[in-house]
């Protein structure tokens, strides 16, 4: 996923959460009067979506939006990676300036 992206494709209304609400399945069962009774229990809980639009280069129109199924789990991990990355780059450049320092010292 190109995180690089989001604040920009957000700004100009191309991207977007979306919440998925639970989806609960409905069983019909009889009360010992007949009457009916309906029990619920969820099947699928609610969930976070990156719904993307999209559009036919040719026409210009609107087509149906991709979407990915993303947690806030997810993101947080990515972000310490990320973080990881980045400290671990940010050493590295720094040992290079020294070493370009001691030849230009030279």
């Amino acid at each position: 996923m190109n995180y690089a992206k989001y604040t920009e494709l957000k700004g100009k209304s191309k991207q977007a959460f979306k919440k998925i609400a639970a989806v609960a399945e409905v069983k019909d069962t009889f009360n010992s009067d007949g009457s009916i009774n309906k029990v619920g229990t969820p099947s699928q809980e609610a969930y976070v979506v990156l719904e993307t639009k999209q559009y036919d280069t040719n026409t210009g129109e609107e087509k149906t939006a991709s979407t990915i199924k993303i947690s806030l789990a997810d993101l947080e991990s990515n972000k310490a990676q990320l973080t990881n990355e980045k400290a671990k780059i940010d050493a590295e450049l720094t040992e290079i300036n020294t070493m370009i320092t001691d030849i230009k010292a030279l």
